[in-house]
């Protein structure tokens, strides 16, 4: 990867993780705080609902206090038998102006010990009799409370609304004077009007139960079929208040529940999480703006810091291209006193040292070939010699003493071309010239015992290439080949250009190699003068641009290639 998105992705990953972290971390303490927050709006909603109960209730006493304590309603019930009718008008003004301007109020009744009844009423109501409170469950629970009050849930047993569920609130009044039981008062109430004062409507998904110190259930607002209500009003009876969060329908819901210690009633409000969470989540969404906004400044921050550092670097990278090339040239870029500046400064430092190495080196390398070389130019020439003149001593001896004068002006011809004038490179031309007087040498001496046959390209007669490389596989060929097999034989000298190379191959018909020493050859370990010689020039002169190869099958003859490089006169400048 490139140095710029290896920092975009560093940047990236530290950004992740950092925002893994902090989210694990916010997530946490958010729902830490969320809780304990939602734990206190349910705790405070649920004893302001007991606090605006307890006032409710006391409104009605108070409301009952007054109604018990006037003197029409003390005369009546203590005088019923003389109470006369207009008494009776101002009661029934009296109750009917106090029902009209109390909302809380549906009904009120008044009973005497005798069992008369006296009312007035929002709804229509039943035949109540005094003995049909008097079988009432908590017809006793009354009496004991001498004057004291009582709530209980009415579900049409004193009044006709069979569709309207009431609180009736029931009281022993006394006399004021003798402070005696003189009757009873009844005063109902509508349910939803008691719900309206806590803040519920049917719009509403609160959910609140409230039960009594006796187990009644007194309020049931919008009740949950799977809610088990029993579990948590267990739970109040150790506890004087609670606050859990479970799951109903995939829904969270939070119940919230309290004792009422001045009554001893208990209360149980459930409320979906969600409606507790909203103002919550308005918090959530902010902090959520300002971490993807910090994302994108982040990331944008790190592609500008990358570009920041990497286009310099890529500047002077492209300047130091050519080193690719081997044109090692120092970089001149604009860049500040930063470590851009040093860098570029370094480099240029270290290509001049590096360019003057290597024309050291390169000096040192040409006077060292030149003299491998010169050693093994000297290694052929006397090898050559002698085996030249030994053929022509031969000729002598046979009295052939024209052959003899004729190998010997072949010979001088055959120097004459082959030392070119000092030159150790020649024309391919040239190379064939000499080689062609070492031939007719050998075939003055040898007779018929070989033919030559020549196929070389025009357009190579001008390369150039390192004088006798020809001759020493020739000489090879006839001494070593054709000369052992006792018949004639032939030798084939192809020249022709192959792409960008000169290919020479010398061919023969002789008796061949044998495995071991053409292994020997082909890996350099031969250590003879003519082709080992020959294969090390190509070597020194062109390296891996050239290639040396011998094959050769036993009895059927022996096949010398070598390939170089078209490279001009300046490949073998000195």
């Amino acid at each position: 990867m490139k140095i710029g998105n290896k920092i975009s992705l560093y940047y990236f990953t530290l950004i992740i993780i950092s925002i893994v972290i902090s989210i694990f971390i916010y997530q946490r303490t958010n729902t830490y705080y969320m809780n304990q927050r939602i734990e206190e709006i349910a705790i405070q909603g649920i004893q302001s609902d007991s606090r605006n109960f307890e006032l409710f209730i006391e409104d009605i006493n108070n409301f009952s206090k007054i109604l018990i304590s006037n003197q029409n309603v003390q005369q009546l019930l203590e005088n019923e038998n003389t109470y006369n009718f207009p008494n009776y008008k101002r009661l029934d003004r009296f109750l009917q102006e106090f029902i009209n301007f109390n909302s809380k109020v549906s009904s009120i009744y008044f009973f005497s010990n005798s069992g008369k009844r006296y009312f007035t009423e929002k709804l229509t109501i039943k035949e109540i009799r005094l003995k049909d409170i008097e079988e009432m469950p908590f017809y006793e629970e009354i009496l004991s409370k001498k004057g004291g009050f009582i709530l209980a849930s009415n579900q049409g047993e004193l009044n006709d609304a069979k569709n309207n569920k009431e609180v009736s609130f029931l009281r022993v009044i006394n006399s004021l004077q003798r402070q005696e039981k003189i009757g009873f008062l009844i005063i109902n109430l509508d349910q939803k009007v008691l719900e309206k004062s806590l803040g519920l409507d049917e719009k509403n998904n609160t959910t609140l139960l409230v039960k009594d110190s006796k187990g009644q259930t007194i309020i049931n607002h919008n009740p949950i079929k799977e809610f088990d209500e029993e579990t948590f009003f267990k739970q109040l009876d150790e506890e004087n208040r609670s606050w859990h969060i479970f799951r109903i329908n995939n829904i969270d819901m939070m119940v919230t529940g309290i004792s009422n210690n001045k009554y001893g009633w208990k209360i149980l409000k459930i409320i979906p999480l969600q409606e507790l969470s909203k103002q919550l989540n308005v918090f959530n969404i902010g902090v959520s703006a300002i971490v993807f906004v910090n994302i994108i400044m982040l990331l944008l921050g790190s592609l500008f810091i990358s570009k920041l550092i990497t286009n310099p670097i890529n500047t002077l990278i492209n300047s130091m291209k050519d080193v690719e090339n081997g044109n090692f040239k120092p970089v001149s870029i604009k860049t500040n006193d930063d470590e851009i500046g040093m860098l570029k400064n370094v480099y240029n430092f270290m290509i001049n040292e590096i360019h003057k190495l290597i024309q050291k080196i390169i000096h040192e390398q040409k006077i060292k070939r030149k003299a491998e070389l010169g050693i093994i130019m000297e290694q052929i020439k006397p090898h050559f010699l002698y085996n030249t003149i030994d053929s022509i001593s031969s000729l002598i001896m046979l009295e052939r003493s024209q052959e003899a004068y004729e190998s010997l002006r072949a010979l001088g011809n055959f120097y004459r071309t082959s030392l070119s004038n000092g030159r150790d490179i020649i024309t391919i031309r040239e190379e064939i010239d000499t080689v062609e007087n070492y031939i007719y040498i050998q075939k003055i001496r040898y007779g018929d015992l070989f033919e030559a046959e020549y196929d070389v390209d025009e357009e190579v007669l001008d390369v150039k290439v390192p004088r006798l490389i020809l001759q020493p596989l020739v000489e090879n060929s006839i001494y070593h080949g054709i000369r052992s097999v006792g018949g004639k034989g032939k030798i084939k000298i192809n020249i022709k250009k192959k792409r960008n190379k000169v290919q020479i191959t010398v061919e023969d018909t002789g008796i061949g190699i044998t495995e071991e020493k053409l292994t020997a050859l082909n890996t350099a370990s031969e250590k003879s003068i003519g082709i080992p010689a020959t294969r090390e020039r190509i070597r020194i002169l062109f390296g891996d641009k050239s290639n040396f190869t011998i094959e050769s099958k036993c009895s059927i003859g022996t096949k010398v290639t070598i390939e170089m490089p078209l490279e001009g006169e300046e490949t073998f400048e000195d």
